[in-house]
Order: structure tokens, then sequence, then C-alpha cells
């Protein structure tokens, strides 16, 4: 049987989750204290930087990295969002990073400057994790289609739209489009954007091709107006300078990022 990471990584936050409860053993507030931001406005374009410490293809990246040192050198470089891994076990993150890296931009944003948006990236599993997510500060979460029923997946959308969050729902595989559908169904398009991974999680293997093979798809579900986002693999100005003519809404920079930390 072929090495499946993505399903590793499931079986271990599951394990977690009944062990520590779906805040994984952080303290997250009861409610939440921060304004929501929209994430991947409308009729703009710009970079999401990643918040990331390690990854399992690539070990180690960043270990000594602060999340609220780098939220705001993120900001200060003019992010359109930040994406914040929470992912303990492979990643390196937890919901402490997540808090503290709000906490950073609610500092700025004290003082008077605009800031980005806020994205928990990690492998969510059920509303209840929405729920923690938005209470932790999370403008937006993502949830990952291939990991996801079609039925858990639109009920994790329609709670972010409830709590005023932005999906960040990851496609790659036609399977992943039909979820797509069900979801557009019942939740509003404002309250989705979509990602398209280029990195496939199963065996590292990266296609560049892939988000571009996907766009229109998903265009023809959401509409024209579909804001989607090109994510993983992009290591060069040149590629970026490729996946940005493509007509992508904004591009996500993780290990590339996270290594050249402004």
């Amino acid at each position: 049987m072929a090495f499946d990471i993505l399903s590793e990584i499931v079986e271990k936050r599951k394990a977690d989750i009944a062990r520590l409860g779906v805040s994984l053993g952080f303290e997250v507030p009861e409610k939440r204290v921060r304004e929501i931001h929209q994430f991947v406005p409308f009729g703009e374009k710009g970079v999401i930087l990643e918040i990331k410490r390690a990854s399992p293809s690539k070990g180690d990246i960043a270990p000594s990295l602060s999340a609220p040192d780098t939220a705001k050198k993120y900001a200060h470089a003019g992010a359109m969002a930040i994406s914040c891994l929470t992912e303990q076990n492979y990643f390196k993150g937890n919901l402490s990073d997540f808090m503290a890296a709000a906490c950073a931009l609610d500092d700025l944003e004290r003082s008077g400057e605009k800031i980005p948006a806020l994205l928990r990236k990690d492998f969510l599993l059920s509303t209840d994790e929405v729920e923690v997510s938005f209470r932790a500060g999370a403008d937006a979460v993502l949830l990952i289609a291939r990991i996801l029923s079609a039925d858990v997946l639109v009920e994790m959308a329609k709670k972010c739209a409830e709590l005023g969050l932005t999906s960040l729902i990851e496609v790659r595989k036609e399977e992943d489009l039909e979820k797509l559908e069900e979801v557009s169904r019942e939740v509003p398009a404002g309250a989705i954007v979509c990602g398209v991974n280029a990195r496939d999680l199963r065996d590292f293997s990266i296609d560049l091709l892939t988000p571009v093979r996907v766009l229109e798809k998903i265009r023809k579900i959401l509409g024209e107006n579909a804001r989607v986002v090109f994510e993983s693999g992009i290591r060069t100005p040149l590629a970026a300078r490729f996946s940005g003519s493509l007509g992508f809404n904004a591009l996500l920079l993780g290990e590339a990022a996270a290594r050249r930390r402004p």
C-alpha cells in the first residue's frame, strides 16, 4: 500500500481529540474578543504568508520561529492574510501560537495599522473545531474536502458562515469538486474561498499545473467571481509570477515564507 501521510495525520488527530478534547488541551476564551477581518477580499489580489515551523516532507523549517513576532513581520510586509499552522504532530504548531499571533495583530490594529486576516490552517474534522477556531480569533479556517464527507463539509462550512468566518475549502480531485458543489447549494458564495494545493499530501509530490486544471472547474461551480488561492509549491519569483498570471486571487507561501521571514 502506498504511504499516505494525510491519513496518518488525520488518525493521530482523532486520537489527540479523544484524549484532549477539541481544544487539544489549550485554554481558549469562552467568547471571541476580536473583530472579524475579511479573508481574501473580493476584487483584491495578494499573498498569504504562513507561520510554519515544520512539515512532514521537509522536517524542521524554522523551529525557533516566534508566532507573534512573525505575524507582525508579515503584516508589515503587506501580507493580504496570514496562515498559522496549529497541527502539533507534524507541523509543530498549536492553538497557543495561533492566539499569540492574533494578539500581536490586534496590538498593531490598536496602534492604527491595517492588519491582515488570520487563517487557522489545520486538519479540522468537526463543527466543534470551527467553534473553537472562532473563539480563538480565526477570521477563516481551512476545510480540506478530501478528509471530510460531503455532509460534514457542508455542516462545517454552514457553521463558519453562521459565525461570520470564511471557509477556505481545499479541493484537488473530482470528488472534492462534487463536495464543493454540495456546499455551494447550502452556503452563500461570499462565505467561501477555494484553495487548490499543488502538493499532494498523500506522497508530497508537487504538480504546479494541478491548480490550473482545477481553477475553471471551481468557477463553473461558484461563478466567475469565485475567489481561488494557489496553495503550496511556489519557491521562486518566476513561479510566483506564473501563478499570479493565471487569475488566482491569492498565493499561499508556506515554506518559502517561513525560511525567509522578513
